[in-house]
C-alpha cells in the first residue's frame, strides 16, 4: 500500500487552476521528487498535502485513508511534516530552541503539570530536550545549540529548519526546495544527509530545481506543468523524455514564432 496518494486533486484560485487533476503515490522509503517549470503548481501540491489550502476535487489518501481536508495541526500529527522554500525559524530563539519547538505534539504533559513542576513534567522536558540533542548530534548542530539562528549562515539555518522537523519524529519529511541558496558544497552535504534521513526510515518527498541534485538523490520523479501531470518514471527516464525537455526548453516552434 502507497504511503501518500494524490487522486485527481484539483486546485483552483479564482478561474487560474493551480493543479489540475494532479495524480500520484509515494511509496514507503522512497525519495520522491516534484519537478517542473516556475509556476508549474508545485508548493501548490504541497500546501494541499498538508491542509494550507484544501482543494476543489479530488482526494489525499494517507496510509489508505482519506485526509483531504483535515486541519494542518492534524495532518502534522499524523506524521507528515514540511519545510519552507523560504526558511521560517525563530529568528531570535536558539538552535536549540527552534528545534525544541517541534516537539509540541510530541509532548504528552498537561498544561497544569508545568505550572506544579510535577515528576512527570520533568521527565517529559527531559525526555524532549535529549530527543533535541540526538538531532543536532545528527546535523553536527551542537555548538551552534545556544546561538540565536538569525545570527547563522543560510546553510545551517536551513539544517536546523530540516532539525526541527525531524523533532516531530515524522513517516514523511516533504522539502520545498532544500537546495535554494546553498552553495555546491552545502548542497552535496544536503544530498548526504537526505539518504542518511532515509535511512531512518523516513520517506522525503521534494521540490527541487538543482536537477543534478535531484538526479543523483531521488529514486522517482513526477514532472508537473501548468497544473498538470506530463511525465513521471525514474531519474533515468525522465532526462530523456521529451515531453520533460520541451516543457523545460521549449519546442522548435515556439522559437520560431
Amino acid at each position: 500500500m502507497a504511503l501518500l496518494e494524490l487522486k485527481n486533486v484539483t486546485k483552483r484560485f479564482g478561474g487560474v487552476v493551480a493543479m489540475d487533476a494532479l495524480s500520484f503515490s509515494v511509496e514507503p522509503g522512497q525519495i520522491y521528487g516534484i519537478i517542473g517549470p516556475n509556476g508549474a503548481g508545485k508548493t501548490t501540491a504541497f500546501n494541499c498535502i498538508t491542509s494550507i489550502y484544501t482543494p476543489e476535487e479530488g482526494e489525499i489518501i494517507w496510509k489508505g485513508k482519506n485526509i483531504t481536508g483535515k486541519h494542518p495541526c492534524d495532518i502534522a500529527g499524523l506524521g507528515i511534516v514540511r519545510t519552507f522554500q523560504n526558511i521560517r525559524l525563530f529568528g531570535k530563539m536558539s538552535v536549540a530552541e527552534n528545534i525544541v519547538s517541534g516537539r509540541h505534539q510530541k509532548s504528552k504533559q498537561k498544561w497544569y503539570q508545568g505550572l506544579l513542576n510535577t515528576p512527570f513534567f520533568k521527565k517529559d522536558e527531559y525526555d524532549n530536550w535529549m530527543k533535541v540533542r540526538e538531532i543536532m548530534e545528527f546535523l553536527n548542530l551542537m555548538k551552534y545549540a545556544k546561538t540565536p539562528t538569525n545570527s547563522l549562515p543560510y546553510g545551517i539555518q536551513r539544517r536546523v529548519e530540516i532539525g526541527r522537523a525531524l523533532a516531530t519524529e515524522p513517516e514523511l519529511l516533504i522539502l520545498d526546495e532544500p537546495a535554494a541558496g546553498l552553495n555546491d558544497n552545502e548542497t552535496l552535504e544536503l544530498v548526504e544527509l537526505i539518504f542518511k534521513i532515509r535511512d531512518m526510515g523516513i520517506t522525503v518527498l521534494l521540490i527541487e530545481h538543482d536537477m543534478d541534485m535531484v538526479m543523483q538523490l531521488v529514486d522517482y520523479i513526477t514532472v508537473i506543468n501548468f497544473g498538470k501531470k506530463i511525465s513521471e518514471g525514474t531519474p533515468d527516464f525522465i532526462q530523456n523524455d521529451p515531453v520533460v525537455i520541451e516543457a523545460y526548453l521549449g519546442s522548435d516552434d515556439e522559437e520560431d514564432e
